[in-house]
C-alpha cells in the first residue's frame, strides 16, 4: 500500500515541461513590463509633456485595452497555472507573451494615430490661416 502512495505523490507533480513554460511565461511577461510598457508610457509622457498639452492622448481608449489585456493576460496565466499537459502550457504561454506584448503597444500606436490624426486637421487649418492673411 505504502508503494503505490509513493507513486501517486510522484505522478502527481507538474512535467517538467510545463513548470519550464510558467516559468518562461514570467520571465518574458517581465521582460514586456519592463522592456516595452514603461518604455511606451514614459514616450508618452514626455512627448505629451513636449506639446504642453497639445498632443490629444487617447487616455480612455488607453485605459480600457490596457484594462482589457491585462484581464485577458491573468485569464491565460490561470489557465497556465491548473494545465498540467505540456502542449498546452506551452501554447497558453506564447499567447500570454502575445496578448502582453500587444497590451503594451496599443497605447504607443493609439497615441501616434491620434497625433496623425491631428496633423491631418492641423494642414488644412493652416493652408487657411494663410490664405486668410493674404487676402
Amino acid at each position: 500500500m505504502r508503494a503505490q502512495i509513493v507513486h501517486h505523490r510522484a505522478s502527481a507533480g507538474r512535467p517538467t515541461a510545463v513548470r519550464a513554460a510558467l516559468v518562461t511565461a514570467a520571465l518574458l511577461v517581465l521582460l514586456v513590463l519592463l522592456a516595452v510598457v514603461l518604455p511606451v508610457w514614459t514616450l508618452i509622457g514626455s512627448a505629451d509633456a513636449t506639446v504642453a498639452g497639445a498632443l490629444d492622448v487617447p487616455v480612455g481608449r488607453i485605459a480600457a485595452v490596457t484594462v482589457l489585456g491585462v484581464l485577458v493576460v491573468l485569464a491565460l496565466a490561470v489557465g497556465l497555472v491548473l494545465t498540467a499537459r505540456p502542449a498546452v502550457a506551452w501554447s497558453l504561454t506564447a499567447l500570454l507573451v502575445v496578448v502582453a506584448l500587444l497590451t503594451a503597444l496599443y497605447p504607443l500606436l493609439a497615441t501616434a494615430q491620434s497625433a496623425v490624426d491631428q496633423g491631418q486637421a492641423f494642414v488644412p487649418w493652416l493652408t487657411d490661416l494663410v490664405t486668410r492673411l493674404r487676402g
